[in-house]
């Protein structure tokens, strides 16, 4: 996961966004009506103009799991990051927005293979998961294995963490069908997430080794390559991965 920095969206985004939460239709629905809220929500005009505007914020990777996503109603689904049924007054919040993958749910059915993302979320709220919070995704940690995982600050508490451990492994699926205690995947997602997490650390692990091979392993250097990812529009996939290895080592080097 990469923290996603909100931005305003495009003016014609806030004045869709706008007019609809202020015609009777939508002033009509009760709280509790989320197929009326679902139906003016699918039927917004915007849809394409919102889709861009979050793949730009995202540096277009899903806002989950960070493979590539693109601009298509078919490869690309708005997310409600506060569930859809949870609360009307920010289904038509673009600041509860945020762009995700299909999770697999548009691949051929695989027994050996689970969905992730938003396909397992479904309309279940994440207890803690916040891709907007910037400190908590920089605790979030890879393995060389592929296996993503959160690492605990002393200010956490016993009950944040687990939420957080829901959110990741059951809720998301972002370690396919993964048994926490023995940190085995048992079934890798649809997507081949964790096998290409993998791939993507041992790429860059092995430039890092190289690196300190040739000893041009440097702070200077470390440094130009995380701006050079940084500065990026368009993300490569799982990039995610590569800032986090990246700057491990230069922290390694600062000590």
């Amino acid at each position: 996961m990469i923290y996603i920095k909100k931005k305003e969206p495009i003016e014609v985004v806030r004045k869709k966004l706008k007019e609809k939460a202020e015609s009777a239709e939508w002033q009509n629905i009760s709280e509790n009506d989320t197929a009326a809220m679902r139906s003016v929500f699918d039927g917004l005009s915007c849809k394409k103009e919102i889709r861009q505007c979050l793949l730009e914020e995202q540096h277009y990777l899903c806002a989950y799991c960070m493979s590539p996503i693109k601009n298509e109603e078919l490869h690309m689904s708005i997310e409600h990051l506060l569930p859809l049924s949870k609360c009307k007054e920010q289904v038509l919040d673009y600041g509860n927005y945020l762009g995700v993958c299909k999770g697999g749910a548009d691949l051929p059915r695989n027994r050996s293979r689970c969905i992730c993302c938003d396909a397992s979320k479904g309309n279940q709220e994440l207890r803690c998961v916040n891709p907007f919070d910037e400190q908590q995704m920089n605790q979030i940690r890879y393995l060389s294995d592929g296996i993503i995982y959160y690492e605990r600050s002393k200010s956490d508490s016993d009950d944040y963490e687990r939420a957080i451990k829901k959110d990741l492994f059951q809720t998301l699926k972002l370690n396919g069908v993964y048994d926490e205690e023995t940190r085995i995947v048992k079934r890798d997602t649809k997507t081949s997430l964790v096998k290409n997490r993998k791939d993507a650390y041992e790429e860059c692990a092995a430039y890092i080794e190289e690196l300190y091979e040739l000893g041009n392993l440097t702070k200077e250097q470390l440094k130009h390559d995380l701006q050079k990812i940084m500065e990026k529009d368009k993300y490569e996939a799982y990039d995610g991965v590569r800032l986090f290895l990246l700057k491990m080592a230069y922290e390694n080097l600062e000590e």
